[in-house]
């Protein structure tokens, strides 16, 4: 019999970084800003963003529109079935299996959204880009826009972000935003039942993985469950209020030629309560390429990765140049 999942340790190592100094705009506040998130980077490869600009109210409003969405009948999420190439809509519970991983389906659900585009859309015409229509519910007044809402503050949010880590690589700030002109940027809504008390084998909420994204924006509900993994073990990442958990994905490893850490992660919810989670996933444009980053390599340290074209990857037929497992839209 395969070993159960280990606990995590309860003393987190992940630090929380208020990200205000970096939002007013004076150099010297950026910088430093930009340094602490060096160091957390380079070291688990997440951090607590504190003080990021998105209002209490807007974050609230999504959870509440997400329990609203998973309370309906099992029928009703249905005819929002996720579908493929799109990977837009509902996805039912126990729906992930990763034989490699665990023993069992992950234990959660989830509804996945990305920008909205007009049906016009010549990426969403020409069929083979990775955009595509999102699927809303239709009887759900005011849920659409409060999902649409959530998704522009997290455009914004993830545009920040994506200075701060330019100034943490030594590069000129708006370096990434080339990257993110029509990104692929994705979120979640998540819901993870109660684990069982008792399993046999490898059995999660979410099993370990490392997010095939440049970063994730992670918002938690009230119940904890995520656990990083680090040195021979694991540690919990609980809610902080008024934060985000910030993580790094293979695609700034990749960028970063590793000197930024896409650490494995997990969810168990041995909480005996339902658990909330709503990622926002930063995938550059269909048409980027990652490729090692002129502050990330010199002599003596060579790129490790050859260029990664995107939307090649998203859509799967490239994956073989990850040395990864492939695409994972999780969170």
């Amino acid at each position: 019999m395969t070993a159960p999942p280990r606990h995590a340790s309860t003393t987190t190592q992940v630090p929380v970084i208020r990200f205000a100094p970096f939002l007013a705009g004076k150099p010297a506040g950026k910088r430093e800003v930009a340094r602490q998130i060096r160091e957390a980077c380079e070291g688990t490869g997440f951090f607590y963003l504190a003080d990021h600009g998105v209002p209490r109210a807007e974050i609230d409003a999504v959870f509440a529109a997400s329990r609203r969405f998973f309370a309906l009948p099992l029928a009703e999420r249905m005819k929002v079935k996720l579908t493929l190439p799109g990977n837009r809509g509902y996805q039912p519970l126990g729906s992930r299996m990763y034989s490699d991983k665990a023993d069992a389906p992950d234990l959660n659900e989830s509804f996945k959204y990305q920008h909205e585009l007009p049906p016009d859309d010549p990426d969403i015409l020409a069929g083979d880009r990775i955009h595509a229509p999102n699927r809303w519910p239709d009887n759900l007044p005011g849920w659409r826009e409060t999902l649409l809402g959530y998704y522009g503050r997290m455009e914004a949010l993830s545009e920040a972000l994506l200075r701060a880590f330019a100034l943490a690589l030594d590069l000129d700030e708006g370096f990434f935003l080339g990257f993110y002109r029509k990104p692929l940027t994705q979120i979640n809504l998540l819901h993870y039942p109660p684990h069982p008390p008792v399993t046999q084998g490898r059995q999660f909420g979410l099993r370990p993985h490392s997010d095939t994204t440049s970063f994730t924006i992670l918002a938690q509900g009230e119940i904890g469950g995520l656990q990083i993994e680090h040195r021979q073990g694991w540690i919990e990442a609980p809610p902080i209020p008024g934060t985000f958990v910030i993580n790094i994905g293979d695609m700034m490893a990749r960028w970063t030629n590793d000197r930024f850490a896409s650490t494995p992660h997990r969810v168990i919810n041995r909480s005996g309560a339902e658990r909330y989670s709503v990622p926002f996933f930063a995938i550059p444009d269909f048409d980027a390429v990652v490729e090692c980053l002129p502050s990330c390599h010199g002599p003596g340290n060579p790129p490790k990765y050859p260029p990664l074209h995107v939307g090649t990857f998203m859509r799967g037929s490239n994956s073989s140049d990850w040395n990864k497992e492939g695409p994972v839209i999780a969170g």
